[in-house]
């Protein structure tokens, strides 16, 4: 009975030992330790503060035009888009902008290369949409959209991969070794342009940029991390760009940290921080791509060491506000919207979805993140 009981002790200690914090990294910089225990920042949650708090999304929100087969164009497969990002209108307040992947002819996610597009939507009804397309930004092929504000330069800069190619008429997927991948950098002083012609900042794929700028430091440097968190910075977003840092993690196809699709973002004590799409899933189950999931990555600095969480973040099954549950087939692409308060809390969460049995349509969902979005629509009016 004694034996029994000092191994019960030692094995709530043991619990307790790897439940409790002794540094903020190891709540995920999402929060601080306090007393061995991590307080959360808003929208994360966990132990660890290492998942994301997601709320039910609404149906008919974001940007979903899958049924829309109008023959002339988007033939029987709708009108497919993988994931955009949305901006709050400087000029209007209630008026939203979401930048979004498109693909051509209704080619959908299998044609993704060469089909896809950049397009612009806009909502009226809230940062949650629904969104209508109203203009056609790029032609293909120009994919991985990233758009931000540099405030540095006055500017929109919007990030693709892709090349100029002449309309696509052909559903069938290119390899992409038959072009090469770079990744390019556009500008405009409004949301909905002109936009300068791309220029290409480095070979690679998978585009995630911030401005080095700050109240205290208002500098033209820009980082841009990309895919394998290859870090790169530059004294402004049309110059040359150098390597500073990569992943210390194994990146190669089929390793439990393989990963894609970064999405990155300097928070309000500094500290930096990635989501990812996690291709965990076809690892452990032999080349199955279900259920796509994201994962988190963090670092105090730039040039720093960086922790990849080895959990999900996020998952791809949503529950929906009419009480639905839905599980999808693929979840990437994932974008946050933060407030605009110097908290940079996380309001919304951005991703491609398609979902089970699915191979071609897909569409950009939208889901609310934490509960501070509440008091952000409602100081909207919405």
């Amino acid at each position: 009975m004694i034996l029994h009981s000092v191994i019960f002790a030692f094995a709530l200690l043991v619990v307790c030992v790897c439940s409790a914090c002794t540094t903020d990294d190891e709540c995920s910089l999402n929060g601080i330790c306090v007393v061995s225990t991590c307080i959360c920042d808003a929208s994360w949650f966990g132990d660890d503060c290492g998942r994301l708090d997601l709320e039910p999304a609404t149906r008919g929100t974001g940007y979903n035009y899958t049924t829309y087969t109008d023959p002339s164009y988007y033939n029987t497969r709708g009108n497919s888009s993988w994931g955009g990002q949305i901006i709050h209108d400087p000029q209007d307040p209630a008026l939203f902008h979401l930048l979004v992947d498109q693909f051509a002819h209704g080619c959908g996610l299998s044609g993704w290369r060469p089909t896809s597009f950049v397009a612009r939507a806009e909502s009226r009804t809230g940062p949650q949409g629904p969104y209508h397309w109203v203009q056609n930004v790029t032609g293909s092929f120009r994919h991985n959209t990233y758009v931000h504000w540099s405030p540095f330069d006055q500017k929109y800069l919007l990030w693709t991969i892709g090349v100029d190619v002449p309309d696509p008429k052909s559903c069938k997927s290119v390899s992409k070794e038959n072009w090469p991948n770079n990744i390019s950098v556009s500008a405009a002083q409004d949301i909905k342009g002109p936009w300068t012609p791309f220029h290409i900042t480095i070979n690679g794929t998978n585009p995630a940029p911030w401005p080095l700028y700050s109240p205290e430091n208002q500098t033209s440097k820009i980082t841009l991390i990309a895919e394998d968190l290859r870090i790169f910075t530059a004294e402004r977003w049309d110059a040359k760009y150098s390597l500073i840092n990569s992943a210390s993690w194994n990146t190669s196809d089929y390793s439990r940290t393989w990963a894609e699709d970064p999405f990155v973002w300097r928070d309000k004590r500094g500290h930096w921080h990635a989501l990812a799409h996690w291709m965990i899933d076809i690892v452990e189950k032999n080349g199955t791509k279900y259920p796509r999931v994201g994962a988190h990555m963090y670092a105090r600095t730039l040039e720093g060491e960086w922790t990849f969480k080895l959990q999900e973040a996020f998952n791809s099954t949503v529950t929906f506000t009419d009480g639905s549950v839905e599980t999808f087939n693929r979840r990437e692409r994932p974008k946050l919207f933060f407030s605009d308060d110097g908290e940079l809390t996380p309001l919304y969460l951005v991703s491609g979805v398609q979902a089970l049995g699915s191979t071609t349509t897909s569409y950009t969902l939208i889901q609310p993140v934490g509960t501070a979005w509440r008091e952000y629509e409602a100081a909207l009016g919405f």
